[in-house]
């Protein structure tokens, strides 16, 4: 399961709450591979897609593909400030490595 830091709980909770059009919930998104790392975006969404998995995170709708959760277990939203940005961030958990040279690249944490 993702685990929400209280911080960024109430900081998505209170930017849902501002949205003005419908939303299903806070779309997760990687792109990447455990080779090279993952980008994690982050946006609100309109609708849920017929591939989604929607979990409710205490008042918090999240959405991903399915295909996206078994790369999302352990995963860690926080709020703070990473090189000199401030914003949300989304920390994966390692996961085991395949990679030809045996080597897996660190994950990628990104700001909403």
């Amino acid at each position: 399961m993702i685990q929400i830091e209280a911080q960024a709980l109430h900081q998505l909770i209170n930017q849902r709450q501002q949205l003005t059009q419908p939303c299903a919930g806070l779309r997760i998104l990687l792109d990447g591979d455990t080779c090279r790392g993952w980008r994690v975006s982050l946006a609100w969404s309109a609708l849920a897609r017929s591939e989604d998995f929607a979990v409710d995170y205490q008042g918090l709708v999240l959405l991903a593909p399915i295909a996206h959760w078994p790369y999302l277990q352990g995963a860690k939203i926080q709020a703070g400030d990473r090189d000199g940005q401030r914003g949300l961030w989304v920390e994966l958990q390692a996961l085991a490595c395949h990679c030809d040279n045996q080597v897996c690249a660190s994950t990628q944490a990104t700001s909403l």
